[in-house]
């Protein structure tokens, strides 16, 4: 062993610990004292790629692969580093070098299949390096996790639970594992599947006391709570919509309505909490009172306020307390996914701006808030008042057709997102 070894080595332990900065500094010394060691350079390339450096893990990687170009290792560093900058053509290229140096090492048919995931368009020939992988080493968790994420891309949902489980086997502590398996439960597209929203968030809970450090794990905790949020406030909304809708010739059945636009939302959010364990229910009073939640918060129980009133309140005072209720159940899920976006920027995620998305909500409220305005501020409302209002909210429904359709087109074309 050579002088600079036993850092090497030293620095290759603090890697596996997770202590990324470590390593580097560890390593730093050693490539002064030896510029051409490939073995520091490669680890200096994965140290780096975990410090979010890549042009610095590019320039490790690049040096030991012309210092070593026959190395699959020093290859699969660059590959990586490739990935790194999104120059994902490189990255597969130079992947298949490696895989031809070494066809039955199964971290080259991984790395293979990472590479073919960054492109975003080749999740096909990625089944196909991940599967490989899987074979020739079926007890090393990590490749079934990459064979989830490859599933999840191609929306083959029960393969990917299947090998995370299989993962799971193999390793019961695999945070990675835990995160991937809860993170599909989050992201089904069912949303009032609640116990399974509750599971997701229960999983993800898991990940995180297995990892502290798991940021992803900790991100996708608030999507699952807030998405909880905001799918409650669409409950409220609709069903007092409908409700107000039915007061011009059922008072009746508005009344019976308005009472279950407030029970309806109050069941839902309790289902889904009993089902959360006491730490996952602070952390949710934490989401619900932080910042523009904690408005959306305060609405949301101005409404339940004004559908419980409607159950007692005088006849004529209905179409205005649903009225109300059910644009303030709108704005409620507005501020709601406001406040979930101003949270993800926070955490430092750049979100795609859908303009279409975007214009299309405020098309929906904006139909909505208009019937409901020329419905209320008409005491005797003419019958082409009444025929626009109906026009405006079918203009609506066209709308939200539209966004379910965008949403789940989107899912398909990339479900391993959150990986």
């Amino acid at each position: 062993m050579t002088e600079t070894g036993p850092a090497v080595a030293m620095a290759a332990v603090q890697f596996q610990r997770g202590d990324a900065t470590a390593a580097a500094e560890l390593l730093g010394p050693v490539l002064v004292a030896e510029p051409d060691n490939v073995r520091a350079l490669v680890l200096m390339t994965h140290a780096q790629l975990a410090l979010k450096q890549p042009e610095l893990a590019y320039q490790a990687a690049h040096r030991a692969a012309l210092v070593a170009p026959e190395s699959a290792e020093a290859l699969g560093a660059l590959s990586r580093a490739f990935t790194g900058l999104d120059r994902h053509d490189e990255a597969i290229e130079v992947a298949r070098r490696a895989v031809e140096l070494e066809p039955e090492n199964a971290y080259r048919h991984n790395r293979m299949a990472w590479a073919l995931l960054g492109d975003g368009r080749r999740a096909v020939e990625a089944e196909h390096a991940a599967r490989l992988a899987v074979q020739l080493d079926p007890n090393e968790a990590d490749f079934r996790i990459t064979y989830a994420v490859v599933m999840k891309q191609l929306t083959y949902t029960d393969r990917a639970r299947q090998a995370l489980r299989d993962a799971l086997a193999l390793e019961p502590d695999n945070a990675v594992a835990q995160h991937e398996l809860a993170t599909l439960d989050v992201v089904h597209r069912n949303p009032f599947a609640l116990g399974r929203l509750a599971r997701g968030a229960a999983g993800l809970a898991g990940a995180l006391r297995a990892d502290p450090r798991q940021q992803a794990s900790r991100f996708m905790l608030d999507v699952a709570l807030r998405r909880f949020l905001v799918y409650t406030a669409v409950l409220l909304a609709v069903l007092a919509y409908v409700g107000w809708r039915m007061a011009d010739f059922s008072v009746g059945g508005a009344r019976v309505l308005a009472g279950a636009a407030a029970l309806a939302p109050i069941g839902f959010a309790t289902y889904f909490v009993t089902r959360l364990d006491r730490s996952l229910r602070t952390y949710l009073m934490t989401v619900v009172t932080q910042g523009r939640q904690r408005i959306a918060a305060i609405g949301a129980a101005l409404c339940l306020a004004l559908l419980l009133a409607a159950t007692v309140a005088p006849a004529g005072w209905l179409p205005w307390l649903l009225g109300v209720a059910a644009i303030g159940g709108f704005a409620v899920r507005l501020l709601t996914v406001s406040a979930s976006n101003a949270h993800v920027r926070s955490a430092g995620v750049k979100l795609a701006v859908d303009r279409v998305s975007i214009v299309l909500w405020w098309v929906v409220i904006g139909c909505v808030v208009v019937a409901i305005v020329l419905e209320l501020g008409v005491t005797d409302p003419a019958w082409w008042l009444s025929v626009i209002a109906l026009l405006l909210v079918l203009a609506a429904g066209v709308c939200l057709a539209v966004l379910v359709r965008r949403r789940r087109a989107g899912h398909r074309r990339f479900r391993g997102i959150s990986s």
